[in-house]
């Protein structure tokens, strides 16, 4: 696992506050501890449980470390004791049962979310949609609107219903982490149930 602790290497982190999320790259690995430098300045306090991951070619390396000590934008870390492989995809996808409204030229369309994770999303659809159309989408994740455009990539359909599967596109950085965050908290709380 320490191979992916290295300088220069990007991971997001994530501590109990989700204003705290943030991208982060590693500046310096020691023996017993490595400090990243955040993207954007944070709210970091030492001894405070925090989480970190990345994507690797063994697929999603996660874990929860302690902050060792905090200097500006720089937080020193404690190397973790355990860490997993969750999945190989780029972003956690989890299953979510919502409705969401797509708009386009003046036209809405209502659809049902089906997945998503912080790349994209797959809903079902009365109407067949557009592959690769932009559709401006607002979707609400604990209590906060996201704002995006959703591109369908893939649409399959059966004799009720169209499925798209599509990609983001003019999402945020802070949004994206807002649902990196999402997905992965109801991906941990899942995996306990």
């Amino acid at each position: 696992m320490r191979e992916y602790i290295q300088k220069d290497k990007d991971y997001y982190i994530l501590s109990r506050s989700i204003d705290n999320a943030a991208k982060c790259r590693i500046t310096d690995a020691e023996e017993e501890y490595f400090t990243v430098e955040l993207s954007r300045s944070g709210r970091y306090e030492v001894d405070e449980s925090v989480e970190l991951f990345t994507m690797t070619e063994k697929g999603q390396l996660y874990f929860e470390t302690i902050v060792k000590e905090v200097n500006g934008n720089k937080v020193s870390i404690w190397y973790p004791i355990n860490y997993k492989y969750l999945q190989r995809r780029e972003y956690t996808r989890i299953n979510i049962d919502e409705n969401v409204e797509l708009e386009t030229d003046a036209l809405k369309y209502t659809a049902k979310l089906l997945d998503i994770s912080a790349g994209g999303m797959k809903i079902s659809t009365k109407e067949q949609l557009e592959l690769l159309k932009k559709y401006e989408v607002k979707i609400n994740i604990e209590n906060k609107e996201i704002k995006c455009e959703f591109e369908p990539i893939r649409i399959e359909a059966n004799s009720e219903k169209f499925i798209s599967s599509g990609r983001f596109t003019e999402l945020s950085n802070y949004d994206r982490i807002t649902l990196v965050q999402y997905c992965f908290m109801k991906q941990i709380e899942n995996s306990n149930k």
